[in-house]
């Protein structure tokens, strides 16, 4: 039990630690891969460089952190489920399977780093697919928070701004689709985390015994070598699932979902014309087959965010709709947008994130 405790505080704080860093290039990855196949959207470095500029002086540095109080609690608290739900996997496995040698090599060489690298896999896997209550409605409110500020009135007033922050967007969900509307683009978010973070713990464990690091030492050397270890593995896992990121963005910021219901008191100072909003028919957890599962049916919605959409506006019915939409209006090239500042924000927020988290483990475990 003091074990798994220590890998829940231990992950919070290393996950708080990575979301402050990296919260300026995730802004810009989620805009760009919102938006469509304008010529003006970024996609080079000097262009989301210029991006960046422009939403500065547009929103103010505030821009930057957008989003972040939904992430800072549910995203650091992913983070502790996260090592976790691993911890205890790679737990079971050392039971389940014991590895050849018995105690006194486990004792001497770390206990994790005995394990296959095929048991790491597996074990990240079911720590992403366990992350999945969290992770869904804390990406999308954060999702939709860094989009709907990307399309306020800069002019507006600071009380009309603070509409778009986590919490309001967080409630204004609730109030209009229920609870299942916080599971939009839930199916996708499985299927990236779970293999996403299977390669994410596979990647660091390997390069860990690479590099020959100690269990439990952060010092000297091996501080350098666990940060470039923890910044190869999250590089890697990104590049790994980037297009389904792209698809879960975009059904969970969809035009018709970001909009608030002007009927209700015009929420929102948005720029361009307002759409009315849909009543959701169907869930995540759908039992109607003859229901595409998350799809919310609407009239009268106008596309303001650059999804490939047909002329009729008509809402994505799913991932593989999305998919083959987007595909057709865009290109292939529509499934690496944002990839510049997402696998640039990669490295180091990872490289924190998994040095942060051997450090606090290091101390908590001197406190035993």
């Amino acid at each position: 039990m003091a074990s798994s405790v220590n890998d829940f505080i231990a992950g919070y704080i290393s996950g708080v630690a990575g979301l402050i860093i990296g919260s300026p290039l995730d802004v810009l990855k989620v805009r760009l891969q919102a938006q469509g196949s304008s010529p003006s959207v970024g996609r080079s470095i000097p262009q989301n460089k210029s991006t960046l500029s422009t939403m500065v002086q547009n929103e103010g540095i505030r821009s930057l952190f957008k989003g972040i109080a939904s992430p800072i609690v549910g995203l650091a608290g992913l983070n502790s489920i996260l090592f976790a739900s691993y911890s205890a996997t790679m737990r079971a496995f050392d039971v389940l399977s014991p590895v050849p040698g018995g105690a006194a090599k486990m004792a001497a060489l770390g206990g994790e780093a005995l394990q296959p690298l095929s048991h790491v896999f597996a074990a990240g896997f079911v720590a992403g697919i366990a992350c999945f209550l969290v992770s869904t409605p804390t990406e999308l409110v954060k999702c939709r928070a860094q989009v709907m500020a990307a399309k306020l009135d800069p002019n507006a007033s600071a009380a009309a701004l603070s509409e778009s922050g986590s919490w309001k967007v967080a409630k204004d969900v609730v109030q209009r689709f229920g609870f299942r509307g916080l599971y939009q683009g839930g199916w996708v978010t499985i299927l990236r985390d779970a293999p996403g973070y299977g390669v994410y713990f596979l990647s660091y464990e390997g390069l860990k015994r690479v590099l020959e690091v100690p269990p439990g030492d952060t010092s000297g050397i091996n501080t350098w070598k666990l940060l470039f270890a923890g910044g190869m593995a999250g590089t890697l896992s990104w590049a790994s699932i980037y297009p389904l990121d792209v698809i879960k963005t975009r059904l969970q910021t969809q035009p018709h979902l970001v909009e608030t219901d002007v009927h209700r008191g015009g929420r929102l100072p948005i720029t361009s014309p307002t759409a009315r909003i849909p009543a959701a028919t169907t869930g995540l957890l759908s039992k109607n087959h003859g229901e595409q599962r998350g799809l919310l049916v609407y009239q009268g919605s106008s596309s303001r965010q650059g999804h490939s959409q047909s002329p009729s506006s008509t809402p994505y019915k799913g991932m593989v709709d999305c998919a083959l939409r987007s595909y057709r209006s865009e290109g292939m090239g529509v499934f690496m947008r944002g990839a510049t500042p997402a696998l640039l924000r990669a490295f180091p927020v990872n490289a924190v994130t998994f040095f942060v988290y051997e450090l606090v483990m290091g101390e908590l475990q001197k406190l035993e």
